[in-house]
């Protein structure tokens, strides 16, 4: 028997299966004067930890800031236990085990996110497939206890991952899977859709200048006091412990995915827990993908998409956006660029 390791955030429990790539929020170089901090107020930092599997950091300045991001971290919590598919209490979990059984009414929200997940997995061809639950499963990404399958149960699991059998009625806001051991997990788009919902909530709070971290999923909220915009630094996913560059951004979502935060090692082999939904195996296109859009869900779902797909094959995907930018780090190590990147700075 070979030797299994797993990588440096694996837990008993992983509620999430698609994970994204840590970005190191730059906030010294964001420090405003003091005589600015005295005409704005200082800044309200609050964590919250173990929602959708990261901990979350606001920060946001203004009068209401305290009470305004008590309700951020509050409707995340809220879309946490309506989306996980390890939830067995959540909307998602209740779909699954009624699949090939019978359609199960939904929130606004859940299907929303699904209808945006299904969006991904056309215009992709697959490469994004919300029904994957079946292969994180085999892999143990949803629960910890990781192992290599055997080509013939990927093969096996692969018949259950299909997102064009997935069943929306709009109308009755109700969804439905066609065959009997399907399953969604909206791992790769639900932290993006919520960090959505967090800068709505802080915008209608009053909040104009604010951050949200949840691990690896950013949101630069206007700018800071000081009228500069916000610096997000890009972890490098050759060496974790750098960034590869600085973003500076205003009203802008940065999401990451890599293949280096969530695997575990088998015989000198590493298996990270992004898996081809096409081939039922970890993709081997790219070390890491970061996406540049000022909506947060759709550059969290995006950075699963282009990572899948990696630079050469992503051109038609990101043509469908207008303002996206995105950095790759291929499977080589090269670094490519597409799309509107103006103003990052490599290191």
């Amino acid at each position: 028997m070979g030797k299994t390791v797993a990588g440096s955030r694996s837990k008993s429990r992983v509620l999430w299966s698609v994970g994204a790539m840590l970005l190191a929020v730059l906030l010294a170089a964001g420090v405003p004067g003091c005589g600015l901090l005295a005409s704005r107020g200082k800044p309200v930092e609050k964590e919250a930890y173990g929602i959708m599997d990261t901990d979350v950091t606001v920060k946001a300045y203004g009068r209401k800031a305290e009470s305004a991001i008590d309700k951020a971290i509050l409707e995340m919590k809220r879309l946490d236990a309506l989306l996980s598919a390890y939830n067995p209490e959540s909307e998602v979990a209740a779909i699954n085990r009624e699949a090939g059984t019978k359609p199960v009414k939904v929130s606004p929200d859940t299907l929303f996110v699904i209808q945006r997940a299904v969006y991904f997995a056309e215009i992709s061809g697959g490469a994004f497939d919300p029904t994957v639950l079946p292969l994180m499963k085999l892999w143990g990404f949803g629960s910890g206890s990781y192992r290599v399958p055997r080509d013939d149960e990927i093969k096996e699991a692969l018949k259950l991952v299909d997102y064009r059998k997935i069943r929306i009625n709009a109308e009755e806001s109700t969804v439905y899977l066609e065959e009997k051991g399907m399953g969604i997990d909206l791992g790769a788009i639900a932290k993006g859709y919520a960090v959505d919902k967090m800068a709505e909530i802080l915008r209608k709070e009053g909040i104009t200048s604010f951050l949200i971290n949840a691990g690896g999923n950013v949101y630069a909220g206007g700018l800071k006091p000081d009228q500069t915009m916000w610096r997000v630094g890009v972890t490098d996913p050759r060496n974790p412990g750098t960034i590869l560059g600085v973003m500076p951004a205003k009203d802008m979502a940065l999401v990451s995915s890599g293949d280096y935060q969530r695997y575990f090692e088998k015989d000198g082999v590493r298996y990270h827990h992004i898996v081809d939904p096409r081939t039922g195996y970890p993709s081997r296109t790219s070390h890491g993908t970061t996406v540049f859009l000022p909506s947060s869900t759709d550059a969290d779902g995006l950075s699963t998409t282009l990572f899948i797909l990696g630079p050469d094959e992503s051109e038609r995907v990101m043509s469908r956006f207008a303002g996206i930018g995105a950095i790759f780090v291929k499977g080589d190590g090269t670094v490519v660029t597409k799309g509107l990147v103006d103003g990052f700075e490599f290191k």
